[in-house]
């Protein structure tokens, strides 16, 4: 099976957790993304916050939450490792480049989420197994 590590930038606002939904993908995912050749975890999240919804994260307010292990949605045969990290931003958040459309997530729409996503929302909104 193939492995493949990411970053994503966990954001929680008014009990909600700020997802996104990439053009042509059926399912939201937390912002982030793959980490390039060279990159540590903090430059790759960076970079990938900035290229999705346009806003710069305060690089020594990064701090790493947890990691979900999880198979990697829409891509068979790959194990996904998602190192999840929260962190104060400046500027307006906005969808760039893929990203079509900005979602906030409770336990009354996710649904709407890719599985590793799900996990990462449930965890940080406290909501245990109980989830529905």
């Amino acid at each position: 099976m193939k492995q493949l590590e990411s970053v994503a930038w966990v954001f929680q606002r008014e009990a909600k957790v700020l997802c996104v939904r990439t053009r042509g993908k059926d399912k939201c995912f937390i912002p982030g993304g793959k980490i390039e050749c060279g990159e540590t975890l903090q430059q790759a999240l960076l970079r990938e916050i900035k290229e999705e919804l346009g806003v710069d994260l305060v690089a020594d307010s990064i701090s790493f939450e947890f990691t979900v292990e999880d198979a990697a949605y829409g891509l068979e045969g790959t194990a996904l490792a998602m190192h999840c990290f929260s962190a104060a931003f400046a500027g307006q958040l906005a969808p760039c480049a893929e990203i079509e459309v900005v979602e906030w997530v409770d336990n009354s729409n996710l649904a709407l989420c890719a599985p590793a996503a799900r996990q990462a929302v449930v965890k940080v909104l406290g909501l245990g197994d109980g989830v529905s």
